[in-house]
């Protein structure tokens, strides 16, 4: 029968197999432990896992640290004085190399994420360690990394050619990590955003049928958007698009009307039969009326 391993001595020869696959993430693709070198880890880690005095615990906390400190010192250096599309290219070559090094280090710890963390609920090794990527990188560089995804995103809406294969590769990066609400909301408070400028530009530049009709085809557009960038439901997007965009076009319309009819000029009735029908449409689309109408309301 084997003799207990002490999780420090257990773990010296983990972060030892850690180490070498670490390496990948400078590009070195070809540096991995040797089949003898990956089952001893292996073998280690499922022995701290079930001796009578099992480190489970320690060993989950123990990978997503290392993961995190790995990232600080070998992929942090990488996007020091990078902005925009330069930023986000470093970016995603580092997460490619990142995910290769964690498929070879998670065989490690395979016993720990098929046994404990199922029974304890966790996060996968594999969330886990989008969580240590994107949560260091976030802690330097928020602001940089979100503006420069923020304006991928604005330039795809308007008809621009970008690189959809880096946007798309690190947002599903960023939802399969802890950032991923601070993401969501930064995407959810962006289009508000843009929606309340279109709308006073739309609300002159278009006919009244016109423009409904483009609140119907906006939304359509970002609820698909906004299901491929952040990951979620279709309902959970519809929700989100009503208050994102149907909310500040409608209430845009709603005003427009008002003053129209204030100053005593009528909708032309020529607009009438394709307005109600557009409009009955968009009705569907917005918030119920106990919700508070103010802009506020909608970034919640």
């Amino acid at each position: 029968m084997n003799a207990h391993l002490s999780f420090e001595d257990g773990w010296k020869v983990l972060e030892q197999g850690i180490l070498t696959c670490s390496k990948i993430l400078e590009g070195s693709t070809g540096t991995r432990p040797t089949v003898a070198e990956y089952m001893n880890c292996y073998d280690c880690a499922y022995r701290m896992a079930v001796q009578t005095t099992s480190y489970c615990e320690e060993m989950y906390n123990g990978y997503r640290a290392t993961l995190a400190e790995s990232v600080r010192a070998l992929v942090l250096p990488h996007l020091m004085h990078k902005r925009d599309d330069y930023l986000l290219r470093q970016l995603e070559k580092m997460w490619s190399n990142y995910c290769i090094m964690v498929k070879c280090i998670s065989g490690f710890f395979n016993y720990l994420d098929r046994c404990f963390v199922e029974q304890r609920k966790l996060p996968c090794l594999e969330d886990t360690a989008a969580t240590s990527f994107f949560s260091t990188v976030f802690s330097f560089f928020s602001h940089e990394v979100s503006e420069a995804l923020l304006t991928l995103i604005r330039q795809e809406r308007d008809g621009s050619n970008v690189d959809m294969d880096i946007l798309m590769v690190i947002m599903r990066g960023i939802c399969r990590s802890e950032v991923k609400s601070f993401m969501r909301n930064a995407v959810v408070q962006d289009t508000y955003a843009y929606y309340s400028r279109k709308s006073s530009e739309w609300i002159v530049q278009y006919p009244l049928q016109d423009y409904l009709a483009m609140v119907q085809d906006c939304m359509e557009k970002e609820t698909m958007r906004l299901i491929s960038y952040l990951h979620i439901p279709e309902g959970d997007s519809t929700e989100l698009c009503l208050k994102v965009v149907s909310a500040p076009l409608m209430q845009m319309y709603d005003s427009y009307a008002r003053e129209k009819q204030i100053g005593g000029q009528l909708l032309l009735q020529t607009y009438k039969t394709v307005e109600d029908d557009l409009l009955a449409r968009c009705n569907r689309l917005t918030i119920d009326s106990g919700v508070d109408n103010s802009s506020g309301s909608y970034m919640e």
